[in-house]
């Protein structure tokens, strides 16, 4: 992954905001975080997400995993897309954002098209 790699988080026809990659480790990619007026309704979950990763990070308490499976789930739900250049990008991904931050982690190794 290429820093300075531009990709949008969109649900259906809303961007919700623009991630822009900052680095890459071996679980995840690192990217700063824009959003879009679009993405405040989605902020709260995000923000427990962010919250329970704090938690269980600390704690492995199997209420904590649990509770923090079901928001991961929530986010699935949610049928993200991060489009990068060229109408490519991913369907599938874990993510991660707080406040201008964000990582994320594809779960298909190579983009595909949207």
């Amino acid at each position: 992954m290429n820093p300075g790699a531009v990709y949008t988080l969109e649900r259906g026809a809303e961007v919700l905001g623009t991630l822009t990659v900052t680095g890459a480790g071996p679980f995840a990619v690192d990217a700063s975080f824009n959003p879009t007026p679009a993405f405040e309704p989605y902020r709260v979950l995000f923000d427990e997400d962010a919250r329970y990763a704090h938690l269980i990070a600390q704690d492995d308490d199997p209420a904590l995993l649990e509770q923090a499976g079901a928001i991961q789930e929530s986010l699935l739900a949610l049928n993200l897309v991060l489009r990068g250049d060229g109408n490519t990008g991913y369907r599938t991904f874990l993510i991660s954002i707080e406040g201008g931050g964000a990582s994320f982690r594809p779960l298909t190794p190579e983009e595909e098209p949207l």
